[in-house]
């Protein structure tokens, strides 16, 4: 996860580069999106406490078989890995683009051809992941504590906004003009 924020970090830099007015708007539409995405990843993580590792750091192998035991937590991992990872039906991709378009008119071509390319690279970190909340077997029985009330309101209200950013973007897409146009 740390690897993943440094190369969100470089995305925003990109959007500032570009210095324009869209690129000051996707630099704080990407910001927003990528806060909301990262409070629901941390939420789902935070939220897999067993037997095992109760007091302990989480790890991949805390995400297996995930899915089977709470559907409901491996979906919204998935929603939010897929939005980290720009995958269309999500606010992530919308948000990205946003800033590729930004960056290519502004005409830095090269760095925008670099951020692609390791967009597409770490979509296979993400998708991962995925694999490993779906398909991987559990090595032994654990006990799942439930979930608190406060990291299910946040993955929630987090993965509500993620869909919601997609199909209308346009009051987030306002603010974040507003926001734009006091910098200018």
């Amino acid at each position: 996860m740390a690897y993943s924020s440094i190369s969100h970090v470089g995305y925003l830099l990109l959007a500032f580069a570009s210095n324009s007015l869209e690129g000051t708007q996707s630099l704080f539409f990407y910001l927003i999106i990528y806060m909301i995405t990262s409070l629901c990843i941390w939420s789902v993580l935070v939220s897999l406490n067993t037997s095992a590792n109760k007091e302990k750091s989480k790890t991949l192998a805390d995400l297996a078989f995930i899915v089977y035991i709470n559907p409901i937590l491996g979906f919204t991992g998935m929603v939010t890995f897929f939005s980290l990872a720009g995958v269309p039906p999500l606010a992530g991709f919308f948000a990205k683009m946003e800033i590729f378009i930004s960056a290519l008119s502004a005409s830095l071509f090269f760095a925008s051809f670099v951020a692609i390319l390791s967009s597409v690279v770490s979509s296979f970190y993400y998708i991962r992941l995925i694999k490993s909340m779906y398909f991987e077997t559990k090595k032994k029985n654990l006990f799942f504590f439930p979930i608190s009330h406060s990291c299910s309101v946040t993955m929630a209200s987090s993965v509500f906004f993620l869909f919601l950013f997609f199909l209308n973007p346009s009051l987030l897409f306002l603010i974040t003009q507003d926001m734009a146009l006091c910098l200018f």
